[in-house]
């Protein structure tokens, strides 16, 4: 109807080259839309909906392993420090993270290597802002509440949210020891935000494979995409869920096509409502299983590849989610999309 859709270039594979165009356009079922994308001579900038960050140490000292003192500083890629282990203060935030209007997330990037949770008390972009300062005891003033939010989630050494990990006799061996490790920014919005982590020499069992993940979210959704990349031919892989008392174990049972496992309840640091959620395909011939820190999805790469996703929806948010029947809508909702992909059809309409 005339009106320009807001629009990115993007870089899907990680070589710093864009490959791939979208645009944001809202369709009801079976709708049909025509839309016409025309290159402009000029460059129209968009609202910032969607945005990743990873942040490195600059002219500090190294006390006893800190990284004390200095300032920290955006980066656009980062390959991890020899001997870097978890709370050295080298990356902000501790690793990469990424976060949409509606969500936000983050990557520890150390030995723990798993997915953490901040909630948002706003649809805006927060992050560039968040991880500066510290309290009185050098902890990150993002673990007190804020005008924005909060870290809300507690990790340890479970799967956090949506975490990648092997599945080794019966047990999860986390991306803990490897040779070296590069992060990459590929993409920091409008509209799609993502970061690109390479694992060489990732050791577990008696393998020692390459590993890629590839994390992304896009504007107005509350959904992380994981686009996974294994070498070699080891077959069991798995993700999961932290588990956490007072909260309620939910799973979809669908013969076909996408499910779910979920966790409801009061399982914040605050002891508030929160949803976490892992959708997987039934392709990857997924089995469901648990340890004491973990609820586990098994997953079966295909071509060395394996695709699912995650989400937090968090009673704070601004029009945020309250119940457990609200939580199974919106999964529902999700998973009727995910079964249901859009269909696109070129066609030359001329000038």
């Amino acid at each position: 109807n005339r009106t320009e859709l807001p629009s990115q270039l993007v870089d899907a594979n990680g070589d710093g080259q864009p490959d791939s165009f979208i645009f944001l356009v809202n369709l009801g079922p079976k709708e049909k839309k025509i839309i016409s994308i025309k290159e402009s001579d000029k460059k129209k900038k968009f609202p910032q909906r969607a945005h990743a960050e990873i942040s490195v140490k600059r002219n500090y000292k190294l006390v006893n392993g800190i990284y004390t003192g200095g300032y920290f500083e955006s980066v656009k890629k980062t390959k991890t420090p020899e001997g870097h282990i978890d709370h050295n203060l080298y990356y902000k935030c501790e690793g990469p993270c990424w976060e949409s209007d509606k969500a936000s997330y983050r990557l520890y990037l150390d030995e723990r290597n798993a997915i953490d949770i901040f909630g948002k008390k706003v649809n805006k972009i927060v992050l560039p802002n968040v991880g500066h300062t510290y309290n009185k005891t050098g902890n990150e003033m993002y673990h007190e509440m804020a005008d924005w939010g909060m870290d809300i989630f507690k990790v340890g050494n479970s799967l956090g949210i949506g975490s990648f990990a092997a599945f080794v006799d019966g047990n999860v061996e986390m991306v803990s020891k490897d040779d070296s490790t590069i992060c990459i920014i590929s993409n920091d919005g409008p509209l799609l935000a993502s970061v690109n982590t390479k694992y060489y020499g990732w050791k577990f069992g008696n393998q020692k494979n390459d590993l890629e993940v590839n994390l992304s979210i896009v504007a107005g959704s509350r959904l992380t995409k994981c686009d996974i990349t294994v070498s070699g031919d080891y077959p069991l892989y798995c993700t999961g869920l932290a588990k956490h008392s007072g909260t309620e174990f939910i799973k979809s049972e669908h013969k076909n096509g996408w499910n779910y496992i979920a966790l409801w309840g009061n399982q914040t640091v605050i002891h508030d409502s929160l949803g976490i959620v892992v959708f997987y395909h039934n392709k990857y011939h997924p089995t469901l299983t648990e340890d004491e820190l973990s609820y586990i999805v098994t997953l079966t790469p295909i071509k060395q590849k394996i695709e699912y996703y995650f989400a937090a929806c968090w009673e704070q948010e601004p029009n945020g989610i309250n119940t457990k029947d609200e939580f199974v809508k919106f999964m529902d909702d999700e998973i009727e999309m995910l079964n249901n992909p859009i269909t696109i059809n070129f066609v030359n309409i001329g000038n």
